[in-house]
């Protein structure tokens, strides 16, 4: 087992893998969540009472939150992280949030001696579970070279972008392209099945051609078995993503015909009772648009 002592603040639908990780690569793992801690612990991590305890008790902590007030509401306070810190941590901020705002947040851990880093997930639960995903790393790499077991104990796809606020930009991107590929796949499914094709062997033929995706991969298979929850990425989950890139494309005057194109389905979704589903199920949409079929309609046999 490593020496180093890993914290985990936000053990939720993210967190939890992750945690599972590091303490199967040999780190001991101690974490906090205000309720549900025992599927952390099942996993052979250690609850402790407040985020001070976690940020005493670790060399590294990992903050994997779900927004900037809970971010604040976890760093500040006698109870807090900053109360805690001291030279020689290092804090790994996993959570997405504007870069003024991490930036800002950089500073306040910086001046209590402590490091930080910026590391962005990209990928499901899933994924991260199946050591699949993806770590976008913004920061000095001087800081990374002091935590990268801990980075490697959770995946082995690591990239350093540059320097800290620089990941998240990353990000925005690759959920990006996960919204226009879920709704490109979502639109050869529901055609493939329209054609009379078996949708679950359209997907397994399409995603090992020139037509592959991650998302056909990962999502075309529940698109075909019409099974959209439990959701490894609802909707609900992406919305704020579906801002923040839509945001940043306006700031650098990109021009955006794919993602203008898909934004309006998600935002159906969203709208429409569907936050707790799977983004997956954007396929409804897609065949509730689609027209009734010509009754010269030839299947495929």
């Amino acid at each position: 087992m490593s020496e180093l002592v890993v914290g985990m603040i936000g053990i939720g639908q993210l967190g939890l893998p992750i945690a599972a990780n590091l303490i199967s690569a040999g780190f001991k793992v101690v974490g906090f969540r205000r309720n549900d801690r025992a599927a952390f612990v099942a996993q052979g991590g250690q609850a402790m009472e407040s985020p001070s305890d976690v940020a005493k008790a670790a060399d590294v902590l990992l903050l994997c939150l779900p927004g900037e007030s809970a971010q604040l509401d976890v760093l500040d306070g006698p109870q807090g992280v900053l109360a805690a810190l001291a030279p020689g941590k290092t804090v790994i901020e996993l959570g997405t949030y504007t870069r003024e705002f991490k930036q800002a947040q950089a500073l306040r851990i910086e001046a209590t001696g402590a490091q930080v880093l910026e590391v962005e997930v990209s990928g499901s639960p899933a994924l991260v579970t199946q050591r699949k995903a993806a770590l976008y790393i913004g920061g000095h790499a001087s800081v990374l070279d002091g935590c990268s077991k801990v980075l490697e104990g959770i995946t082995d796809s690591r990239f350093h972008i540059g320097p800290f606020g620089s990941a998240v930009a990353v990000k925005l991107i690759a959920n990006y392209l996960l919204t226009i590929h879920t709704l490109a796949a979502a639109e050869a499914v529901n055609m493939g099945r329209r054609a009379g094709f078996d949708p679950k062997q359209l997907v397994e033929v399409l995603r090992q051609g020139a037509g592959g995706s991650t998302m056909l991969t990962v999502r075309g298979p529940m698109m075909a078995e019409g099974t959209f929850s439990p959701a490894p990425g609802p909707f609900k989950t992406l919305e704020k993503y579906l801002d923040m890139g839509a945001n940043l494309a306006d700031e650098l005057g990109c021009a955006t015909p794919l993602f203008s194109a898909a934004l309006p389905y998600f935002r159906r979704a969203l709208e429409g009772g569907m936050e707790d589903l799977d983004i997956s199920a954007v396929i409804q949409l897609i065949e509730a648009d689609s027209v009734a079929k010509p009754t010269n309609q030839v299947e495929q046999k």
